[in-house]
């Protein structure tokens, strides 16, 4: 119980303090390497702490949190996703 409210108020601060900076305008290779392991770590997190109560969030949902805490735009992340690794980019979004 103590590690979901860790959880939770981990991300409830990340929000808040990211939630004051403004979107990064240019996005280059690293800040797409940075979303990408948050995005490989969460969902390795998400898988190990399943919970029949609450739904998974989908990889969707996991890539653009990810673009939201790196105050990456999240239509130029998912271009360069696209342009980089066309398989990941489908494997989460289909094909868009």
């Amino acid at each position: 119980m103590s590690k979901h409210l860790f959880l939770f108020a981990s991300l409830v601060l990340s929000i808040f303090l990211v939630s004051c900076a403004p979107k990064k305008q240019e996005i280059n290779a690293y800040d797409l390497r940075r979303v990408l392991e948050r995005f490989a770590q969460n969902r390795i997190q998400t898988g190990l702490m399943a919970d029949t109560k609450r739904p998974t969030p989908s990889d969707i949902q996991l890539f653009e949190e990810a673009c939201d805490v790196y105050r990456l735009s999240i239509p130029e992340a998912k271009e360069m996703l696209k342009k980089d690794n066309k398989a990941l980019f489908e494997s989460i979004y289909g094909n868009e």
